[in-house]
């Protein structure tokens, strides 16, 4: 992942290079993202759409019949211009949010590839440290059994050779 960064594959919204995961943790929770992401909720749930539905029932109602029209007086008449306005402007901006949500997805996704690298660059340590600390046993061992054997050379040496016992 860094080396995405780093080589400019990915910068998810402007992310410096050499960014850390604590930094893309706080974008991530940001009130801009926590808002495009309940609005992108919103927008992509049914109770939305009821809504709409309601909506535009009623616009059309109150615009194209006299049902209402002793309640409401018709205020956009055939062909709805102020209805296409508020719907292409609400269009407008569910895709914006929806963008931004995607974008907060990508950093969701950078900050869990940042910290998996981490903690595999922690467990690549941790086994280098383990290997050492290995080796530092087996030539312990290796010094252990070369002194059994030099005592044992020893050993077998003096029983060859057994000396004289010194008078008191």
């Amino acid at each position: 992942m860094r080396e995405k960064i780093k080589n400019n594959q990915i910068l998810p919204l402007g992310l410096p290079q050499g960014v850390k995961p604590e930094q893309v943790l706080r974008r991530v929770h940001s009130a801009e993202g926590k808002m495009a992401e309940f609005i992108s909720n919103w927008a992509g749930s049914m109770p939305f759409v009821y809504f709409h539905i309601i909506w535009f029932i009623f616009w059309f109602v109150a615009n194209s019949t006299n049902i209402l029209s002793s309640y409401v007086k018709a205020f956009d008449p055939f062909p709805y211009g102020l209805l296409t306005m508020i719907v292409s402007l609400e269009a407008i901006f569910l895709a914006t949010f929806i963008m931004i949500n995607q974008n907060r997805q990508v950093l969701v996704d950078t900050y869990r590839e940042l910290e998996e690298e981490q903690e595999e660059e922690e467990e690549a340590e941790e086994q280098e440290e383990l290997e050492e600390d290995v080796q530092d046993i087996q030539q312990d061992l290796d010094d252990i059994k070369n002194a059994i054997i030099f005592i044992q050379q020893r050993i077998g040496s003096l029983e060859k050779f057994p000396q004289k016992p010194t008078p008191k």
